[in-house]
């Protein structure tokens, strides 16, 4: 059987592959770490079972549901009264860092089971991304910390304010000096507003804002190019070429969700020319895989090939000339000096559909010269905002100032409701010492992490589903957030907290929250109220976008100061954010855990990322254990070649290593990469040592899982080729000879079409999916046994024979309903049928377990569960799941089924209307999650239906079409638009 698979291209044949042990490359040597454990000691069925969070304590929760006591109005405006087995959807909102976006959470008896995006806000547009659905896990964990802590001790709220007021009267006596406020970076008007009243009465009070992946550096190159601090909003739709300069722009993460729309459109051949996207990254990223052009750099050459780049320009650009010098400067080696030509040219050549983005971790020079670029080539692609949230300096400086006033006993009182700066904060501040010496500490926290161990006060914090506030999105729209549901813990949300040291502690955030937009909005507050609840932000409050002037000189002499690159650094660190678990906030959330991160397809933990080229060179092989150091303690890290990856450097994704007591479940996953980040350098440094141990580990990828070994997969063109290969593909759907006649069809035939040139990879679809179905996570023990249950996957191939810088194509595949399945015909008790509406259903209560199915079908789809996942679940866990599917038993095969319970939902509310199902109606769980729009599913009998005409594209082929299985999920070729000089 053939190690490399073929990939259609017209004209030649490319390599696919998934992973170096089929390329052929240093091999993981996964065989030399033993033999896989046999089922019955891999993983105790309790061990599986905790991983969801199992807690008797709170079992009696599941009784004591009701709604809050506050007014909350329906989305979509339905009568406030109940019926059971209807679903209500609320709007509200997800806050990460500041920053809101736009949500839809359904409600089943007052429960909320599932988190979408809302369509009518600018920030979703009815996508969203796994970290905002993984709230709702995070809601119903057990592990939070249910009760407010003194000293370690049990305690209660009241207490609190007591405390709180006795320590205020002091507080006010000395105008609040030794007072200070560390925050979590705020966009809310509210918190603005009760930051003002602090400190009005506490005038020598300070307050600081802290992120561990801030905004600081856009805010600050935006100083340095326009004299202001302002934020950039990114228009792809105007997008014809842009450069990502480290930035992650096409990855689901805060913020990113219209931009990856707007740029999937762009990449659509039917809606005209494509667009072209050029990559320069370290690591590679969501965006990296999706680039035409990827150039692969250390950390530290980064920022000088944007300035090297600017240099070149100056001699195309008129406005740029005074640029020129930079080009001598910054010398670039020949890869990366043909690659700055034709972006240059390519750039120039776009005018206002050029777009230079800069990635948050870029040093502010790089951002102020990605302003000039775009302000000469007069891009209409990034405009230029004040920023949203309230104080733009929440870097690692800001932190360091707070923590020399500790030190120095400055500080009699700290008021901390910023994510867990003892983990958080680079290793050389020893932020949890500091805090130790504060007299009179108060920390908020959804769990009893690492700073809950060292504050006197410890006051949980509400979660989002069951709180009041308001904030702001990306581009400036207030948006609400409303609670489904009164708390499951007694806890306080920042409003609450912070109006504890103004003597209102006892006032509800809603009193707090409708008392302050009642005084902003005066004329219409009465008339509007209840509709922004019910839309979920008030409409026309965006910031206007403003056209400073760019202050070349001051780039230019900001730029002339930084010194070019070293080319004998040696080896480079490169600390990125986790896809999954962020900065650590989400490290608790199994969904998260248990996604294949988008790019190394890791699960459970993180690691080490190096090139082939270097692993080769420093004698690592895939799993050592290593001891990485820089300037301080070692870190212990598991080592994954990663094909992609900048030589002369090792990425490591922040979040992991956590050692909080109150969270069981990822304490010990991956590594703490704290003591590798330092106040000076906390994103990548040179100067890194790698020091083998001696030991292995064992990595839990999926990539390598589920294999459709030796036939045609993902295809891909290009759009000089794309009639060719349209010619091509067509062989891959042409009509099969058969001896048995067609089923017919005469209702609704349902289908579905994915656009391999829309999807990214992001995975979003993947974590919508496990959320609608009910669908268990199983442990890292498991998932190295290839028994994740995911119903969808994200499978992610290299393209070629290089394994240092190879091309990368991504499809999602989850069961594709074949009208002939080879699963129906094996199975010996009919637990698997076709429909006649031609979908391939799961009858759970007949299936006895042979696994014929599972071994029958070619596109390996089907998840057996070894284990009874769900036996012990408390009322709580119980309360997240979808009540319209199916909980599976042990010992039965699952697998998606179009949402066939949306479907039956659907039926029955247009029966009762007397009329079919219209299209759009329906939309499977990774089709609304999906923020590219990369998934469509509809009746193949409508002829004006779109996924039909995805059907009938010139792009559309057939998985594995050679087994005569004629799925119902069709994919349409992946188009690329390589610029022709580096082709």
């Amino acid at each position: 059987m053939p190690s490399l698979k073929s990939l259609p291209i017209a004209g030649q044949r490319q390599k696919l592959w998934r992973g170096l042990d089929e390329h052929g490359a240093p091999p993981a040597p996964s065989r030399e770490l033993g033999a896989a454990p046999p089922p019955d000691d891999a993983t105790s069925r309790r061990s599986v079972l905790q991983l969801l969070g199992a807690s008797a304590a709170l079992a009696s929760l599941g009784g004591c549901l009701k709604p809050p006591d506050e007014k909350i109005l329906p989305y979509t405006r339905q009568p406030p009264e109940v019926t059971p087995g209807n679903p209500l959807h609320y709007a509200t909102a997800a806050v990460i860092d500041g920053r809101a976006t736009g949500l839809l959470v359904t409600a089943n008896e007052g429960r909320p089971t599932k988190i979408e995006g809302n369509p009518d806000h600018p920030s979703s547009r009815g996508a969203v991304g796994p970290l905002e659905q993984a709230e709702l896990l995070r809601f119903y964990d057990p592990q939070r910390l249910g009760v407010v802590q003194h000293l370690g001790q049990p305690s209660a709220w009241r207490d609190f304010l007591q405390a709180t007021a006795e320590k205020a009267r002091a507080l006010r006596d000395s105008r609040g000096a030794g007072l200070r406020f560390l925050m979590e970076p705020s966009s809310s008007p509210l918190v603005g507003r009760l930051r003002q009243r602090l400190a009005d009465t506490y005038p020598q009070a300070k307050f600081s804002s802290w992120s561990a992946i801030p905004l600081q550096q856009i805010h600050d190159g935006a100083q340095l190019a326009y004299g202001a601090a302002y934020e950039i909003r990114l228009d792809l739709s105007r997008a014809r070429v842009v450069l990502s300069l480290d930035s992650d722009l096409l990855a689901a993460l805060p913020g990113t969700l219209p931009a990856m729309r707007d740029w999937a459109e762009k990449r659509d051949p039917a809606n005209g020319r494509l667009a072209r996207l050029y990559a320069v990254e370290t690591n590679l990223t969501v965006t990296g895989m999706n680039a035409d052009h990827r150039l692969r750099l250390k950390p530290t050459h980064l920022h000088r090939f944007g300035l090297a780049l600017l240099g070149r320009l100056a001699a195309q650009v008129p406005a740029l000339s005074r640029y020129a010098p930079l080009q001598q400067r910054f010398p670039l080696p020949p890869e990366s000096a043909k690659f700055a030509d034709a972006v240059a040219k390519d750039l120039v050549a776009a005018g206002r559909g050029a777009l230079v983005s800069v990635g948050p971790r870029q040093p502010p020079v790089l951002h102020a010269a990605a302003h000039a670029i775009n302000a000469a080539l007069g891009s209409a692609c990034a405009a230029a905002a004040r920023p949203v949230l309230h104080d733009t300096n929440a870097g690692p400086r800001t932190l360091e100032q707070l923590v020399e006033e500790m030190r120095g006993g400055k500080v009699d009182t700290l008021v901390i409701t910023a994510w867990n700066p003892v983990y958080a904060a680079p290793a050389d501040l020893n932020f949890g010492k500091a805090l130790s010496q504060v007299p009179y500490s108060v920390y908020r926290s959804l769990y009893l992490d690492e700073t809950a161990d060292r504050a006197a006060w410890v006051i949980p914090a509400l979660h989002p589903l069951e709180s009041w506030g308001d904030a702001r999105a990306h581009d400036g729209t207030v948006t609400f957030i409303q609670p489904l549901i009164s708390p499951l813990y007694s806890g306080a949300s920042e409003v609450e907290t912070l109006a504890a040291f103004l003597g209102e502690g006892d006032r509800t955030a809603y009193t707090q929250l409708r008392a302050f937009w009642q005084s902003q909005r005066p004329d219409d507050f009465a008339l509007n109220w209840e509709k922004w609840l019910a839309d979920g932000f008030i409409g026309g409050t965006a910031t206007p976008p403003e056209k400073p002037a760019v202050r070349h000189d001051q780039i230019l002499a900001a730029a002339m100061q930084v010194a070019p690159a070293d080319s004998s650094a040696g080896l480079e660190i490169n600390i990125v954010p986790d896809y999954r678990v962020w900065d650590g906030r989400f490290a608790n959330v199994s969904w998260l855990q248990e996604l294949p991160d988008p790019v190394t397809k890791l699960t459970w933990e993180n690691a080490a990322l190096v090139a082939p080229g270097t692993a080769r060179k420093l004698g690592l092989r895939q799993g050592d254990r290593v001891e990485l150091g820089l300037r301080g303690p070692p870190a212990h890290a598991t080592v994954l070649i990663a094909p992609g990856h900048a030589e002369d450097a090792i990425t490591a994704s922040f979040g992991y290593g956590r050692r909080g007591a109150g969270e069981a479940l990822c304490r010990g996953l991956g590594f703490d990469t704290s003591p590798l980040r330092h106040t000076d350098a906390p994103w990548f440094s040179p100067g890194l040592t790698v020091t083998p141990v001696g030991k292995r580990a064992r990595l839990a990828q999926t990539q390598e899982h589920h294999s459709m070994e030796g036939r045609l997969i993902a295809a891909t063109t290009t759009v000089e080729k794309l009639k060719e290969t349209g010619e091509e593909l067509a062989e891959n759907r042409a009509p099969q000879l058969t001896a048995y006649p067609g089923a017919a069809y005469p209702g609704y035939r349902w289908g579905m079409g994915i656009d391999l040139s829309r999807c990214t990879g992001c995975s979003s679809c993947m974590v919508a999916c496990v959320a609608e179905n009910n669908i268990p996570m199983v442990g890292k023990e498991q998932v190295a046994l290839s028994r994740e249950m995911h119903w969808l996957r994200v499978d992610r191939y290299f393209i070629g024979d290089d394994t240092g810088n190879p091309g990368v194509v991504v499809q999602p595949l989850m069961c594709v309903h074949c009208e002939y399945a080879p699963c129906e015909y094996v199975c010996p008790v009919n637990a698997t049928v076709h429909s006649d509406e031609g979908l391939n259903e799961m009858i759970y209560n007949r299936c006895v377990g042979t696994r014929y199915c599972s071994n029958n079908c070619p596109y390996k789809v089907r998840r057996f569960n070894f284990f009874s996942y769900t036996s012990d679940y408390t009322n709580t866990e119980k309360m997240a799941f979808n009540p319209d599917v199916t909980v599976r038993a042990r010992g039965v095969m699952e697998k998606c089924t179009y949402c066939v319970q949306r479907i039956e939902r659907a039926r029955i509310a247009t029966r009762l209307q007397d009329r079919r199902i219209r299209d759009g109606e329906i939309l499977t769980a990774c089709q609304q999650a999906c923020p590219s729009g990369a998934i469509v599913f509809g009746d193949l009998n409508d002829a004006n239906a779109k996924v039909r005409r995805l059907h009938e594209d010139e792009r559309r082929y057939d998985l594995l079409h050679e087994l005569g299985t004629r799925p119902r999920t069709a994919y349409l070729a992946r188009v690329t638009n390589p610029n022709p000089e580096l082709a």
